[in-house]
């Protein structure tokens, strides 16, 4: 090969190398695809989620995550059984299969205190009246049933004077109300609004009682902390930054939350932001006091809840390591 083509390749080369894409050993990672579990079809308690989808934040931090309808209850089975190895679920859900041995842990709560509303039917002008009639809850056993209890308790009404109708999510839950199908039913935003705009009443709103409870949680298995702690650690540092977005902006999650929501006002939609926004920590740390009433209400079913410490059911070490990290400095 001559001096001259041997000095034209050489340029070639360098041309090229200019226009190609970096070598494959300097491309971003591919990201990690993993299923995310959820039960509150209709409610924005699940918005940290979509905001962390929506921002990129999960893509940020690796992740290329699959948000999945769970039908109420479910969540455990689908955690335990790895269909999911993450998913949003209660105190209440999570106690009983965790106390029955599942491997089961809390390591993150987007919601510490029952912030469902009691929306009646609106010719019950005296709550006493809902003697005998139907309440609209979700499933028995589940945050709305345990609500459902807390709000009867409040207006001096036990949960055997109604009767427990398992109707399903809130758009249900609501349908069945204006239809006349319940005279009462738990709801949240933004079928509480809509309920309230058009003449239900609203005796009582559980978030203004502060009742802990944990009622939205990041679950996932003690084997998958002790064997991903990376990966663990990165799913929250992604939704840590989904709730900074959900608390900090203002028209954008609102037009998130409208994709999530089909049929939903816009109104309403920054209506249930607002009301779940009071009860969201951008360090969503799990407290213990929130298991308080699911270990209650387990223990009339089994002793094994019997003076059982909360501690067992959380992991704060993720979200400690995070603070100590500085990840949450200038967090709200």
């Amino acid at each position: 090969m001559t001096a001259s083509s041997i000095a034209g390749l050489l340029f070639t080369l360098s041309m090229l190398a200019r226009f190609t894409p970096a070598a494959t050993a300097a491309e971003s990672p591919p990201l990690e695809r993993i299923n995310f579990g959820f039960s509150a079809a209709g409610s924005v308690a699940s918005a940290p989620l979509w905001m962390a989808q929506d921002s990129g934040a999960f893509k940020k931090y690796g992740l290329d995550v699959k948000l999945i309808f769970l039908a109420g209850g479910l969540a455990p089975v689908a955690v335990m059984a790895g269909e999911v190895p993450f998913a949003l679920m209660s105190s209440g859900v999570m106690v009983p299969a965790a106390l029955r041995g599942a491997d089961l842990v809390m390591v993150a709560a987007l919601s510490n205190y029952l912030n469902q509303v009691l929306a009646v039917a609106p010719e019950f002008a005296d709550v006493k009246q809902l003697k005998g009639k139907r309440m609209a809850i979700q499933r028995l056993g589940d945050l709305t049933h345990i609500a459902a209890r807390e709000a009867l308790k409040n207006i001096g009404l036990a949960e055997s004077d109604l009767q427990m109708q398992q109707i399903g999510g809130g758009p249900a839950r609501f349908t069945a109300l204006q239809t006349g199908n319940v005279q009462a039913a738990i709801l949240t935003p933004p079928y509480s609004t809509r309920a309230r705009k058009l003449g239900y009443r609203v005796p009582v709103n559980l978030y203004d009682l502060k009742i802990p409870f944990i009622g939205t949680g990041v679950v996932t298995t003690k084997q998958l902390v002790a064997t991903r702690r990376p990966l663990v650690l990165n799913l929250l540092r992604a939704i840590a930054e989904g709730i900074r977005f959900y608390k900090r902006e203002r028209d954008a999650p609102v037009k998130i939350a409208e994709r999530y929501l089909p049929g939903a006002a816009r109104e309403e939609i920054a209506d249930a932001l607002d009301h779940y926004n009071r009860d969201l920590d951008e360090r969503p740390f799990p407290r213990p006091e929130g298991f308080k009433i699911a270990l209650e209400l387990t223990a009339q079913q089994t002793p094994l809840a019997k003076g059982v410490d909360a501690e067992r059911f959380i992991d704060l070490s993720l979200l400690r390591e995070l603070e100590r990290g500085g990840f949450f400095s200038g967090a709200k």
